[in-house]
């Protein structure tokens, strides 16, 4: 069972640079975080310190519960139009929420993926999880509890992303399930690229502020809902996730896109190259300070790399190593 004293056992390094060359940590960090900064499209990790410790990570769980909506809308062809209903239960396992969610009240996919991911609305993120679920075991016409079906989709997205040293118990995030889940910020890293890679994903986290509508007894209700990241739209940052409980401390997933580059081949054909980085920062006082520095540090690392012609001189400079 993991012990949230476990986080704080491993030793503390970076990873930086063309060489993979590990060096103490930077006073600029906090000491008790774990990092990890990724190139998106070629999993080169060109920063990393206690990324495969094992800690809560709050609110970072609702990447997870949002990507289960969207796959199911998807898979399902039912879309993100469709209308759910807040349960009364979930007042049993949170709190009132950010937007002020009643039991019976109505709000479609769309406007709840928004207030999880924007808002992280704790009430909203269960909403998703008991449309979904209970929707699922219909489906496969089984028994059960819709959260707990809806919380094995999210380890199952997580195992197939490669996050093995990850477990949701929840969609909200919040420890007050047991066992406690936990992450790490290498997984959390996984989950985050799998996100960004979703075109529908990066339109819900990359506005600073949205207006949703809540049906509650035959009105409705606008509610505006402001972006708990407040980061985006500094250095092209566009997501993709902010969070902060008791136990996780600050967390925060960054994403910011740099203009692709063109690069000319000897037969005069063009190779087109993007370029994104993910920055995970778990357990921070200051996770949008330390995440800004360390985006500003992969991109000279990630910069520094490209010159030298992309060179992977080491399997532990990749994703999959961690």
């Amino acid at each position: 069972m993991f012990s949230p004293s476990m986080a704080w056992l491993s030793s503390r390094s970076l990873i930086l640079g063309i060489g993979f060359t590990f060096i103490t940590v930077s006073t600029a960090l906090q000491a008790q975080s774990a990092v990890m900064v990724v190139d998106a499209f070629n999993k080169k990790v060109h920063v990393a310190a206690d990324a495969q410790s094992k800690r809560p990570v709050g609110g970072m769980a609702k990447i997870a519960t949002a990507m289960v909506t969207l796959d199911w809308a998807d898979a399902s062809h039912v879309g993100v139009g469709v209308l759910a209903t807040v349960p009364a239960y979930a007042f049993q396992i949170s709190d009132a929420g950010s937007i002020g969610l009643q039991p019976g009240d109505q709000a479609t996919l769309r406007d709840l993926i928004y207030a999880t991911m924007m808002s992280s609305d704790n009430i909203a993120a269960i909403t998703l999880g008991d449309f979904v679920g209970r929707d699922h075991l219909a489906r496969l016409q089984r028994t059960g509890h819709p959260m707990e079906e809806f919380v094995r989709q999210m380890n199952q997205l997580a195992k197939r992303e490669g996050a093995r040293a990850t477990h949701f118990t929840n969609p909200h995030g919040l420890e007050n399930s047991r066992p406690l889940p936990y992450s790490t910020a290498a997984d959390i890293a996984r989950l985050g690229i799998y996100a960004v890679s979703r075109p529908a994903l990066r339109f819900y986290t990359n506005q600073s502020n949205r207006s949703i509508t809540i049906y509650r007894a035959g009105q409705q209700i606008s509610v505006a809902l402001t972006n708990t990241n407040q980061l985006l739209g500094v250095d092209r940052i566009d997501g993709v996730k902010a969070a902060n409980t008791a136990r996780s401390g600050g967390c925060v997933v960054l994403s910011a896109e740099k203009p692709a580059s063109v690069q000319l081949q000897a037969d005069n054909t063009s190779l087109i190259y993007r370029h994104r980085m993910v920055v995970v920062v778990i357990g921070s006082a200051s996770p949008f300070e330390e995440g800004r520095a360390l985006l500003q540090q992969g991109w000279a690392a990630y910069d520094r790399w490209l010159a030298a012609g992309r060179p992977i001189t080491d399997k532990r400079q990749m994703l999959d190593h961690f």
